[in-house]
């Protein structure tokens, strides 16, 4: 959803129009919390206790050193594309603001 604002130059309420979400400030806020601490804000966050016996964790490591060499370049290869995802929401803002700078000025002189 915040991709979709952040690529389409849409307002919130013709976005929640769009995805049939009844409270357009319901995206702002996602927008905003994506701006301000990036895709992690947007993760839902664990409610309730913490159980008071701890669970023994599964051993999910990989066997061989060819699944950890794959497991760790798959790791790489999902914080670039992350990198990238933020580095192009960040220029498409950054172009939408010069375009919005240039309306101002244009209608001034």
């Amino acid at each position: 959803m915040v991709e979709l604002y952040l690529t389409t130059e849409v307002s919130y309420q013709e976005l929640a129009i769009t995805v049939g979400i009844n409270n357009p400030s319901i995206i702002t806020k996602w927008v905003n919390d994506y701006r301000i601490a990036g895709p992690d804000a947007l993760r839902p966050k664990k409610k309730g206790r913490k159980p008071k016996v701890a669970k023994p964790k599964k051993n999910t490591a990989p066997q061989t050193e060819k699944e950890k060499a794959d497991a760790e370049y798959l790791r790489q290869l999902e914080e670039e594309n992350l990198r990238l995802r933020i580095e192009n929401a960040y220029l498409k803002e950054l172009r939408r603001l010069r375009l919005e700078d240039e309306a101002k000025n244009g209608k001034r002189g």
